[in-house]
């Protein structure tokens, strides 16, 4: 990724000009962008390459359509707006103007992995500061750590609990610092369930509550699984599924070989994300029971460890 900034439509002359010229180029925006704002971008395009807009809100973006020649991406929309696109952007050079005070989802791929590709811009006029990006890199330092454990991979914990201020060059160091395989299902999780990006630090803290609560009822003996027949009805898929889960041994059996080890790392998470809740607007009651209600939703569905809190009920109790 080329971190830009400054007047974002001098870079994107700038990278027009030497990336795609005369080249199809489309520009997707949302209802924040102002016709000021769409009409200087045409002005800076129309005469370097074909240029075409889609309001992603109002349309669905065609993906034939965007394949269809296109070789670049410019991207002037809020970060919801950004999260509900789903297409490979790898086929693309890529131009992201930051709009808001957050950057992470656009390091990502599809898998949610970061992915740094040089053909990608993003534009920052002002200084940007991602405050709930903290709050995902410590719910999945933890969640990478126990997934790699599950899988017998090795992988060092690095302790970034101590992060007290986060500028703008912290935030991109940290960005660029996770591994190559490091994900980020936190995001996936806002994808899938349509919830907004500044919801972030409620969904990890929901999320380290809840592995905390697994790690310790496995240890202590105390699981209880939900009624899966009664939660999935005929959805003979789902039945299967569950049940070849509860007669895995493997989850459980790695979790008490190394217990300390990730109860302890999951206990810095919890606290040091609960340390900094109080950073963030405040939460309705009623924003949390329907993030709550949307996430059950999303582990019931999904396969993987997330799968786990729904099968031993941990958001029931």
């Amino acid at each position: 990724m080329n971190i830009l900034k400054g007047d974002y439509l001098l870079h994107l002359k700038q990278i027009i000009e030497e990336k795609c010229k005369y080249q199809k180029v489309m520009l997707l925006f949302d209802n924040t962008a102002s016709n000021i704002d769409i009409s200087n971008i045409y002005d800076t395009v129309k005469e370097l390459a074909i240029f075409n807009k889609v309001n992603i809100e109002s349309e669905k973006v065609k993906i034939n359509e965007i394949m269809n020649g296109y070789r670049c991406i410019i991207y002037l929309c809020s970060l919801n707006s950004f999260l509900s696109l789903d297409f490979d952007r790898t086929e693309f050079i890529n131009i992201y103007f930051v709009t808001e005070n957050a950057i992470l989802p656009y390091f990502l791929d599809t898998k949610n992995n970061v992915e740094n590709i040089n053909t990608d811009y993003l534009i920052m006029k002002n200084e940007v500061v991602d405050i709930e990006m903290i709050f995902s890199l410590f719910f999945n330092k933890f969640y990478n750590y126990l997934k790699n454990a599950l899988y017998f991979q090795t992988h060092q914990f690095d302790e970034i609990f101590d992060i007290q201020m986060l500028s703008q060059t912290r935030s991109l160091d940290l960005i660029k610092s996770v591994d190559k395989d490091f994900e980020f299902v936190d995001i996936q999780i806002l994808r899938a369930c349509e919830i907004e990006y500044k919801y972030l630090p409620i969904v990890d803290y929901l999320l380290i509550s809840a592995f905390s609560l697994l790690v310790k009822s496995i240890k202590n003996q105390t699981l209880s699984m939900v009624d899966i027949y009664k939660s999935v009805k005929e959805n003979y898929a789902l039945v299967d599924k569950f049940y070849a889960m509860a007669n895995n041994e493997m989850f459980s059996n790695v979790i008490n070989l190394n217990f300390n080890c990730i109860n302890t790392l999951c206990d810095k998470c919890r606290n040091a994300i609960l340390d900094r809740l109080s950073i963030c607007d405040e939460f309705s009651e009623e924003n949390i029971n329907d993030i709550l209600k949307k996430m059950k939703d999303y582990f019931k569905n999904t396969t993987g460890i997330l799968s786990y809190l729904y099968l031993y009920d941990i958001f029931g109790i």
